[in-house]
């Protein structure tokens, strides 16, 4: 959030690299649990790959390859937001599995959005609405930006259009006072 305030460019990968990327982060999750069968020692070294125990726990009091690690993750988010969480967090990939099993689909979507809108897509710093404007119910962090503009009629398209349609109505039905 702080690159943006002091606006460093962010790198956004084209949405089908960005698509691949996701991948890493359920194939570092699939690799702790290999590891955590045969041995939960080694599997617990290999979880270091989370920064957080390096940051907020231990405050950077660690060994250097810890450190450097974590530096280099706050480095690239820098120019690319979120991109542990986006990418790495093999926390993540193990919560988002459950999410092809929902009983509801909370989060609207018109038949505009995607063709010929894409505010919303373009919103999502998780970029976890595809071109289509369909929603990848495993990436979406549930910050709910989407969901703001859906229901905005100042940012979103459809009801834009829809609130203009609705004033020129009004302004059609109000009758001119006649004066003599």
């Amino acid at each position: 959030m702080a690159a943006r305030h002091i606006k460093i460019p962010q790198i956004e990968p084209p949405f089908t690299v960005h698509e691949r990327l996701w991948a890493l982060k359920y194939l570092i999750l699939l690799g702790l649990f290999g590891l955590s069968l045969d041995s939960l020692a080694l599997a617990e070294q290999f979880a270091e790959v989370e920064p957080f125990k390096t940051t907020f726990l231990l405050k950077f009091d660690r060994e250097w390859p810890f450190i450097i690690w974590a530096l280099l993750l706050l480095f690239i988010n820098l120019f690319n937001r979120k991109f542990f969480c986006r990418y790495l967090c093999p926390l993540g990939a193990a919560l988002s599995t459950g999410n092809n099993m929902r009983l509801f689909s909370w989060l609207k979507r018109r038949k505009e959005c995607g063709d010929p809108c894409k505010i919303c897509a373009k919103e999502c710093e998780i970029q976890a609405i595809h071109p289509d404007g369909t929603i990848n119910m495993r990436e979406c962090h549930y910050c709910l930006d989407c969901q703001v503009t859906y229901f905005n009629d100042e940012k979103c398209p459809p009801l834009k259009k829809q609130a203009r349609k609705k004033r020129k109505q009004q302004e059609d039905l109000i009758p001119v006072a006649v004066t003599d």
